[in-house]
Parts: C-alpha cells; sequence; structure tokens
C-alpha cells in the first residue's frame, strides 16, 4: 500500500484489507452539504475511469459520507490501487475533509463475525453503515453481510419459521404497490421473488439504473416490506462475507 506517497490534505487511518469490498468513511472539517454530494460522486467517476468494475455506493449525511467499493469483480492484484485510486481522486475533488477511514472494524459487532473465519490481514467492513441501512426506520430488524457489485439478495425471513408462494406474493405485491420516487425516467432493475423453504428471496440487480436512483431502491426494498406485518427479519447477500 502507497497511501503515505499520497500527498492528501486530510489525514487517512488505514484499518485493513477487505476480502471483497472497502468501505471509506470520510468526515467534514464542519458540516457537509450538497456540495461535497456532487464532489464525491466526481471523485467516483475519477475511480471508474480507471476501475470500471469497482462498483460503488454513496451514502451521505451532514456529518459524514460514506462510500462502499466492490471488489468482487477485480482481480486481487488490483485491490490496494482501487484504495489508492480514490483516495487520490477524494484529494483533489473534495473540500472540507477533515478525516478519513478506510474500514472502520470498531464498528462491526463482534457478533457479526464468522467464528470460523481464521485472523488474517483483512479488516471488517460494515456494510450496514455503508449501505445506509441504520438510517432506515423499519418494523423488523435488518443486517448486510457483504457487498455483491450491483447485485443485491434479500433473504425474508417470517415469524412463524415457514414460507409458501402467498408470501413471496404479499412480498412481490408489497413491491410493486410501493413508490420508489425515483429521479427521471427510471425503472427499479431487475427483480425477482421467490419462496424457499424458510423464507422469501428477493433478487435484485441495479444494472442499468441511474446512479441517483441506487439507494432509493435498496432502502426501498425493505421500506415496501414495512406493510407485511409478520417479518422477522432480513438479511443482504447472505453468506457473503
Amino acid at each position: 500500500m502507497e497511501l503515505d506517497k499520497i500527498k492528501t490534505y486530510f489525514p487517512v487511518d488505514y484499518r485493513g484489507k477487505a476480502k471483497k469490498g472497502v468501505v471509506f468513511y470520510i468526515f467534514p472539517e464542519t458540516l457537509f452539504e450538497k456540495k461535497q454530494e456532487e464532489e464525491a460522486k466526481k471523485a467516483i467517476l475519477e475511480l471508474h475511469k480507471q476501475f470500471e468494475e469497482a462498483y460503488t455506493n454513496l451514502i451521505l449525511s451532514v456529518d459524514e459520507i460514506v462510500i462502499g467499493v466492490g471488489l468482487e469483480e477485480l482481480s486481487k492484484k488490483y485491490h490496494e490501487e482501487v484504495i489508492e485510486c480514490l483516495i487520490a481522486a477524494l484529494n483533489n475533488n473534495v473540500t472540507e475533509i477533515q478525516k478519513v477511514i478506510i474500514n472502520d472494524g470498531s464498528r462491526v459487532s463482534k457478533d457479526t463475525k464468522n467464528e470460523n473465519e481464521e485472523d488474517d490481514e483483512y479488516g471488517e467492513s460494515d456494510w450496514d453503515q455503508a449501505l445506509g441501512l441504520k438510517e432506515l426506520s423499519l418494523n423488523y430488524s435488518v443486517h448486510a453481510e457483504g457487498f455483491e457489485g450491483e447485485c443485491f439478495n434479500y433473504s425474508v425471513y417470517f415469524n412463524d419459521d415457514a414460507t409458501d408462494e402467498e408470501k413471496a406474493k404479499a412480498v412481490r405485491n408489497a413491491i410493486n404497490a410501493y413508490d420508489f420516487k425515483l429521479e427521471g425516467d427510471d425503472y427499479i432493475g431487475y427483480l425477482n421473488v421467490t419462496a424457499d423453504k424458510n423464507r422469501v428471496s428477493v433478487y435484485l440487480d441495479l444494472g442499468n439504473t441511474e446512479p441517483q436512483n441506487e439507494n432509493k431502491i435498496i432502502h426501498g426494498i425493505l421500506l415496501a416490506l414495512n406493510s407485511i406485518s409478520d417479518i422477522k427479519k432480513v438479511i443482504i447477500n447472505e453468506g457473503c462475507f
């Protein structure tokens, strides 16, 4: 890693590699405004010019910008270059950054760690934070186990621990009835809902959707499920560590 050779106006705290993705936590000198969101998008475009396979997700609040970068489509030998490239792009494009933390493992509960996984050079990424799940008001618990580029798989578990086509239909109808409030003439991507033995699976492919609508779609699926009263929990990308 050559981060120390990149001259940035803000300090960078690098806390380890990630296996399938990396999360950048960007903190402001005071408070972020809409301007910094547009600047962060420019930085992401700079990354995509060099690594177009690196799928990104951006969450903005007044006190933090979070950028998740999926690395599974890239050879491992390019992972460090992606990190270096985005840090340089943030330095050149985004104003009023106080500091950047890469892969803040302190945000991950020890309970979410795979007990069979050996400790190694890789840090953990808090995908709940990166995907903005903690900001949602839901009637059930939600957790993201990983990042699979532009594809998301929602495992929907019910209180009675059994699923059938009727429950899959209820999920399908709830999503179809929900107003995602998308910008422009856009759609929510490819969606497939199926019933498994103990869950309903919602497969979402965001390919060809507009970047400004991605978070509305990811969150909208979860918010749509709020209308179904007997959902116990939803796990996004279950089994993806």
